[in-house]
């Protein structure tokens, strides 16, 4: 008897032996603080797997050049963010494997030993191999969403990629009005110096009150401090650029920024087309509407179980002696309920989904609206600018004119290139506006114009 239940057991435990062979195993990977610590602050733009990584994406070989398209590229590389993305996509896909791959089947195995029949056998034992056949359209309904959360996924890499862009833009902007006013505010302050000294010379005379003198003085002082600040300003904007990058600050010393897409940006153009593109195909909208696709097939599989999927076991069982096939089936009876409360959440979840999908799009034209109107403005500021720098800079042509037929004197003429100087700074206000409104303007149209006038 023993050596007829081992001829019956011995396959089954082969079988189990060759499954559990195939199966994955686990291995630990811990994470270690310090190391992680260390690797941040010893990041660096001379890393050369980052410059790997530029190369392939840029398709060209040599040193890049560190403007903002390279430099988006460091912030994608370096800043947790798209790392944070890939991981959740990698995710959707092993969704995609889990909704496609078909349910095992169920072994079962009861030995049964009967103390009070030893002949033939006092042993009941044999396998029963459940298989679930899953209900008509559950399966594709499965797949479906997986593959309409994946593509939700996908689509976010894309908009993380325009989010760090805009950071990295912003910083740009910022790093560039920082070089800008502080050249201004040294303009500005040897201007003050010159000033300053010729009124002391005409106060050493009797040609002016010591007030007009103290006056003088405040304002070099004035902007010598401006100065300052100028300074402060700069190295804060590059910090704020190695933030925007995920690197330290020591990563950019002595690195040459390249702002021309900065200085010497693409003209926006006819915006109809784009803005067309940007409701339809602007990543965030294509995400929710994968989301809304998500819904459609969670609605799919509520509605297809309502059905009852079925259980199928065939078997076989040595019963004391007797050889016996066996053949159940198992489905739930659906009279208590038919799936109707999680085909209404569904329904409601796809409502919501549709909703939210118009409400993105209604969010990305207000957006686009803003920054258009926006940046419009802007325009219109710095034409102003514009205007009023160019009538400063005539009244300087004249005046220097002037002095030199001896018409005026020298403090008529350093009185001039200070009002040059603050309409400079004026113009400087104008074009960072400006440039802040193309910024924006290209984070909402997802249509880059902070390149340089040419570049491709």
């Amino acid at each position: 008897m023993k050596e007829t239940v081992c001829r019956a057991v011995r396959p089954l435990a082969v079988l189990i032996v060759l499954l559990l062979a195939s199966c994955a195993t686990y291995r630990a990977r811990p994470l270690h603080p310090e190391a992680s610590a260390s690797a941040l602050v010893a990041r660096s733009l001379r890393d050369p797997r980052l410059l790997r990584f530029i190369a392939i994406e840029e398709h060209r070989a040599g040193p890049p050049r560190w403007n903002l398209q390279t430099l988006t590229l460091v912030a994608t590389y370096e800043r947790p963010d798209m790392p944070l993305a890939t991981a959740r996509l990698g995710e959707a896909k092993a969704g995609e494997i889990t909704a496609a791959q078909w349910p095992n089947p169920t072994l079962s195995l009861r030995p049964t030993y009967n103390t009070t029949t030893a002949v033939p056998s006092p042993w009941k034992v044999g396998p029963i191999v459940s298989f679930l056949i899953r209900a008509f359209g559950v399966r594709p309904a499965l797949i479906a969403r997986a593959r309409a959360q994946a593509g939700a996924a996908r689509e976010a890499i894309a908009v993380t990629a325009w989010q760090l862009r805009a950071r990295v833009s912003a910083a740009l902007i910022r790093l560039w009005s920082a070089q800008r006013a502080g050249r201004l505010s040294g303009d500005v302050a040897r201007a003050a110096d010159r000033y300053q000294a010729a009124v002391a010379q005409r106060f050493k005379v009797g040609m002016v009150s010591a007030a007009t003198l103290t006056a003088a003085a405040l304002a070099e002082e004035r902007a010598r401090l401006a100065e300052a600040a100028s300074r402060r300003r700069l190295r804060r904007a590059r910090t704020a650029l190695a933030v925007a990058l995920g690197l330290p600050v020591a990563a950019l010393r002595g690195v040459r920024v390249d702002l021309q897409g900065i200085a010497h940006p693409r003209r926006a153009g006819k915006l109809g087309p784009l803005i067309h593109s940007a409701l339809i195909s602007r990543p965030d909208v294509r995400a929710a509407l994968e989301r809304y696709r998500a819904s459609q097939a969670d609605l799919r599989l509520a509605i297809a179980r309502q059905y009852p999927s079925l259980n199928i076991g065939p078997g076989y069982r040595y019963d004391q002696g007797d050889n016996k096939f066996m053949l159940g089936v198992s489905l739930p009876l659906p009279i208590l309920n038919q799936n109707q409360g999680p085909i209404a959440q569904a329904r409601a979840a796809r409502r919501l989904a549709a909703a939210q999908f118009r409400a993105t799009q209604a969010r990305v034209l207000a957006q686009i609206e803003q920054a258009r109107t926006d940046w419009k403005a802007s325009e219109a500021e710095l034409a102003t600018a514009r205007r009023v720098r160019a009538c400063a800079a005539q009244m300087l042509a004249r005046r220097r004119a002037e002095f030199a037929a001896g018409q005026i004197g020298r403090l008529r003429l350093f009185g001039a290139e200070e009002a040059l100087a603050q309409t400079e700074e004026g113009s400087l206000v104008a074009s960072v506006h400006e440039r802040v409104a193309l910024g924006e303007l290209e984070s909402a149209l997802y249509h880059p114009f902070l390149i340089a006038a040419g570049k491709p």
